[in-house]
């Protein structure tokens, strides 16, 4: 089992200062068990569906805000099953 925190602090996009993205953190899970030759594992990141911006470009005149940018990753989750030789 493993579970992470990842936190980033608050940060502005442009040197004007002009808009930003306040604080926030990331929870990512990790779980699963293991045989002699096979494994299978559950994991989640973004646990609790963290809404942020982790870039930004200032591009005046395409979008309303002024800049464009790219959300981050939603939460996601998935299997893995695998086996060693």
């Amino acid at each position: 089992m493993r579970a992470e925190v990842v936190r980033y602090g608050s940060f502005e996009y442009d040197d004007g200062n002009t808009l930003g993205q306040d604080a926030y953190a990331l929870t990512n899970l990790r779980a699963g068990v293991r045989g002699k030759r096979l494994f299978v594992e559950g994991w989640v990141r973004n646990l609790f569906d963290t809404e942020y911006i982790p870039l930004a470009f200032p591009y005046p005149g395409l979008a309303a805000s002024g800049f464009v940018g790219e959300s981050g990753a939603p939460r996601t989750f998935g299997v893995r099953v695998g086996t060693t030789f």
